[in-house]
């Protein structure tokens, strides 16, 4: 009975496990699946990417938003994510289609950023860390990246100082630091030459984060990352736009009656003779009417210049792939004309790109870049940027010279030494010059994960990234005449100067190789760990070559060969650096909510001797997430609290350099030198100076605190961060402590130190109600430095002191003399009870000369009378606000950019406008606050004070856009994904404390306010399509 009972429970047991194993085999046999995702609207989301979690097996969406996944089994999770929105998981189970609406990621936590040699999540960061994605930056039609970063990105203040095509970026200033360290794809690069259609992101890093880049991050960093390719079918996105550019500011030069009344209030200032004054009153009135041939009134800025030029953006990508292999490849033109009407030259870009990503085993891929910008200038041989040049010879040709003689074959002459300004602008007439810039990248990256060890992985990345800049300026020689209508002769007034060719080569090649360990991982569900080592080099190689010959005898070949041999110049150099370095970070987070992170680098640069070569650079900054606190769970509100601090170190290692010689720790030498042997002079060596062995880094050492705050799902964000920098070591010559007979050019040494504090404030709202939907974001930064320690002698002078002492006082401070408007009466002048020292008396002074105080109370006007004044070029404040507004297909964007706390010089006495003759002081313009004092006055007109010096402020209406995408709905039906048109401008208006003076605020320091290529307002029209 036993056995029969032994013999049945065994059978049953038998069964019972074959019954398991047969229905756990059927549970989870591989399946196909499809399914739809939506938005919360019911609109398909394209591109979203379904992954069976634990596994390579996923997909994406189609331009309906459907997708089918095979070999699934029904015991799989399904991960889909979305740009933007939360990520859903759902267990297959018995379900073959599934029907996936995702909403909105209000909290933006899992966004991915990019950091110094990778990425973070967003609500994982410790550091100071603004950044932008590429839907910011595309907005409106731009040729340089830059100016579309100033006002958007907190911390960054960016000027825009000319409008020249190819040359019209922004300076970059992060938090008042200086120029930053600009990374393109890991290697160190510029951003003014990169499509902003190609990038996918910019991040900047500015406190201890930065030191993760060492030896070149003083300044602070920024990280472009251009596109990818996506798990997804193939997709081939074009965008176009044209584009008319015009000058937001610029003077007309003074006409023919102008000029000549100018000429007869210099004359009659200088109190000469009434007999041979230059004009008479009817002269000028024949001027100015211009319609007697003997007085002509040519408008030369109307014939050489245009009102607007055309500019043009055109770009196509395409990109795809599948889980194991991904591509992207971009190509794109700009072209830009310059507002010059006559071959004024123009600008000319192409962008190429290739990226291909490739798994090539489980374990194993490998990464492939290809990049190359190719830009063509050609402009005037005159030069168009700021300076003696074309802008100068625009405001010098007389307007009392005819624009065409009744020969035709003759060239009018204008008055200057280029003929007029018509020839001067024209690259056929004048000459020209060439620049042919070309760069070309290759990164190669491979990654290999090391299974057996869950989370770590090896990776090797190297790139050659090679630059060049072939130059050639042909200058030609013209004759330019006049004409005698009376005797109907013609004169040759002048010939321009010899013709002249110069050509030259310049390249540059860098070499990086990066080798580095990374493990990732999470213990017990709330600790994780992330761990890089890194080793880097970089080699830095470049040579240049010139060559130049002047009077050619026939211009029918541009050639240096076709020039006389006797005036041939060449020269050429070569040049050669390298750093080594070893990098370390360490990233720990308990339960999200307790964060860490610990950065060291050391390099090595051969800028300094053996003994001094290693610089160390240590970061570590601390995070805690409040808002995951239990205590916190009660203020429902709040989505993220974050509180964050900071301290990092990083440096510079280009200290003490000069054209002679880059590496001042050794005697550097000139071969220009001329020795005297007898009665001959020799040419040779010659030391250029002192070396200093004991030279090193400058060090800058960076403190930060900061809060990240999202309440009510986003209505209100925003961060606040404050910090403080010390920068120490900057070079210097000991020329004020070390007395003038010390009988050598003295050494560069790390002398000075200087700190910087500010802080900065970003708060934004978001807001979706049904198809509409808004995010407006505004920023605001202060920042000021200091000289910690300045080598200065000691002053015993109390106004020496007080003028000239740096040490514990502002570095942007401008000293000057207090104006007090101008003089009214000759009365007003003799009841003076002080004297101009300048002049000696006040014998020479006149009514509609410049008033200046006597603070001191001295009874002299003197250099003891002068004060702060102003401040540097550079904004301590910046502001922005920006705004998106949707409604169903319909978008608007906006960017006001807005600075303050800084100062500009404004010469309106020296520049011959139309503007300075119309708001000139005159008997007739009987005006103590005129903008120009009397023509030909006081030389004590031209004093440094305020004047001229302006304190700056402006509101700028940087871009705007308004578009229209056709509904999917229709474009889907002819196989298209988005067809979008818009309308956008920038640089729209502006409202400035400058705008009475006629003047830009962007204007550069130490250029004229007219004297350069003003910056341009755009108008444009634009079409986005993807299919």
């Amino acid at each position: 009975m036993k056995q029969r009972n032994f013999k049945f429970n065994l059978l049953k047991s038998i069964v019972l496990i074959s019954m398991c194993i047969i229905c756990s085999c059927i549970y989870a046999q591989e399946i196909s699946i499809r399914g739809v995702v939506k938005d919360i609207q019911g609109e398909p989301l394209i591109g979203a990417t379904i992954v069976v979690v634990g596994s390579t097996n996923g997909t994406t969406t189609d331009i309906n938003g459907n997708f089918t996944l095979n070999g699934v089994s029904t015991t799989s999770v399904l991960k889909i994510d979305y740009v933007g929105m939360q990520q859903q998981s759902v267990t297959i189970k018995e379900k073959r289609f599934f029907n996936i609406t995702m909403s909105e990621d209000t909290k933006l936590l899992d966004e991915v950023v990019v950091v110094g040699y990778g990425t973070q999540k967003k609500g994982m960061l410790t550091g100071s860390i603004s950044n932008v994605k590429n839907e910011k930056l595309t907005t409106a039609p731009i040729a340089n990246v830059t100016n579309m970063l100033g006002g958007q990105l907190p911390g960054v203040i960016a000027k825009q100082e000319g409008g020249l095509p190819g040359s019209d970026s922004s300076s970059l200033n992060i938090r008042g630091f200086g120029i930053p360290l600009i990374i393109v794809d890991g290697v160190e690069s510029s951003l003014n030459n990169i499509d902003a259609n190609q990038i996918a992101s910019i991040s900047v890093l500015k406190d201890g984060a930065a030191s993760i880049y060492g030896a070149r991050a003083g300044n602070g960093v920024i990280l472009i990352t251009t596109k990818r390719g996506t798990n997804q079918k193939p997709t081939v996105t074009v965008n176009s736009s044209f584009t008319l550019q015009g000058s937001t500011h610029i003077n007309k030069p003074q006409n023919a009656g102008q000029s000549a009344q100018l000429a007869l209030e210099l004359y009659q200032n200088q109190e000469k003779p009434d007999e041979a004054a230059p004009y008479t009153p009817e002269q000028i009135e024949k001027y100015f009417q211009g319609t007697d041939p003997h007085y002509p009134n040519t408008d030369w800025f109307g014939l050489a210049m245009r009102k607007y030029a055309p500019q043009q953006n055109h770009n196509i990508s395409i990109s795809g792939g599948n889980e194991n292999i991904k591509f992207y490849t971009y190509f794109g033109y700009n072209k830009q004309e310059t507002i010059i009407r006559h071959d004024g030259g123009d600008y000319s870009r192409y962008n190429f790109q290739l990226n291909v990503d490739a798994k090539i085993t489980k374990n194993f891929s490998l990464s492939m870049d290809a990049n190359s910008i190719y830009e063509d200038k050609c402009f005037s041989y005159m030069g168009l940027n700021g300076g003696a040049n074309f802008w100068l010879r625009l405001y010098s040709t007389d307007a009392k010279y005819p624009a065409e003689l009744p020969d035709k074959s003759k060239l009018a002459y204008g008055g200057i030494a280029e003929g007029n300004i018509i020839a001067a602008g024209s690259t056929e007439l004048n000459g020209y010059q060439k620049n042919r810039y070309r760069t070309n990248r290759i990164n190669a990256t491979a990654k290999y994960d090391i299974l057996q060890i869950p989370g770590l992985s090896l990776k090797a990345f190297i790139s050659m990234q090679e630059t060049s800049d072939k130059m050639k300026e042909f200058r030609r020689q013209n004759l330019f005449y006049s004409y005698d209508i009376d005797t109907d002769q013609y004169t040759l007034n002048r010939g321009s100067d010899p013709t002249k060719s110069t050509e030259s080569y310049i390249y540059n090649k860098q070499f990086i190789q990066q080798y580095s360990l990374n493990y990732e991982n999470t213990f017990a569900q709330e600790h994780k760990i992330s761990v890089m080592g890194v080793f880097e080099s970089t080699d830095y190689r470049g040579d240049y070559l010139m060559g130049s010959r002047s009077n050619y005898t026939n211009t029918a070949i541009e050639q240096i060969i076709a020039g006389d041999n006797t005036t041939s110049i060449a020269d050429g150099t070569a040049s050669e650096m390298g750093r080594a370095s070893w990098i370390g970070r360490l990233n720990y987070s308990y339960k999200n909510r307790y964060l860490l992170e610990t950065i060291f680098r050391a390099d090595a640069s051969a800028r300094f001797p053996k003994h001094h070569r290693w610089g160390y650079f240590p970061s570590v900054s601390l995070g805690w997430v409040m808002s995951e606190e239990s205590f916190m769970n009660r203020l429902s509100f709040i989505d993220n609290l974050k509180l964050r601090a900071s301290y990092g170190e990083s440096g510079d290692d280009a200290v003490g350099l000069n054209a002679a010689n880059e590496f001042p720790y050794l005697s550097g030498y000139g071969f220009d030198g001329q020795y005297r042997l007898g009665d001959v002079t020799y040419s040779g060596l010659y030391v250029t100076g002192l070396a200093n062995p004991a030279l090193t880094w400058e060090k800058m050492k960076i403190y930060n605190g900061g809060v990240d705050f999202s309440f009510l799902s986003r209505k209100l964000y925003g961060s606040v961060d404050a910090f403080y920098r010390l920068r120490s070591g900057i070079p210097g010559t000991r020329v004020n402590s070390v007395p003038s007979s010390f009988g050598a050019t003295l050494p560069t040494v790390n002398l000075n130190a200087i700190n910087t504090r500010g802080f900065e404030l970003l708060l934004g709202t978001y807001w979706k109600l049904g198809d509409f939907s808004m995010d407006i974001t505004t920023n605001l930064t202060w920042a000021r430095s200091k000289w910690d320690k300045y080598d200065e002698p000691d002053y015993e002078d109390e106004d020496q002191d007080r003028l000239n002492r740096k040490t514990g006082r502002w570095t942007n401070r401008q000293f000057g003399y207090v104006s007090d408007g101008l003089f009214q009466s000759q009365e007003q002048i003799d009841n003076l009870p002080y004297v101009y020292s300048d002049l000696g008396n006040n014998s020479s002074l006149r009514p509609g000369d410049v008033i200046y105080k006597d603070l001191n109370g001295d009874n002299v006007l003197d250099w003891r009378d002068q004060i702060e004044i102003g401040k540097g070029a550079t904004p301590n404040w910046i502001a922005g606000l920006n705004g998106t507004f949707k409604w169903k297909g319909f978008d608007v964007t906006f960017l006001l950019q807005g600075a303050w706390g800084y100062s500009t010089n404004v010469d309106l006495q020296s520049v011959p406008t139309n503007f300075t003759y119309e708001h000139r002081w005159t008997i007739d313009n009987f005006d103590s606050n005129a903008l120009v004092p009397r023509y030909g006055g006081a030389s004590t007109n031209s004093l440094f004070s305020d004047y001229r010096l302006h304190n700056t402020a402006y509101l700028r209406m940087k871009y705007a856009s308004i578009g229209y995408e056709v509904p999917r709905r229709w474009m889907n039906r002819v196989g298209i994904q988005k067809l979008r048109f818009y309308l956008a401008g920038t640089n729209l208006f502006t409202l400035s404390t400058l705008s009475k003076y006629g003047v830009d605020p962007e204007v550069a320091d130490g250029v004229s306010t007219v004297y350069y290529y003003p910056q341009q307002r755009t108008f444009s029209f634009g079409v986005n399509l993807e299919f």
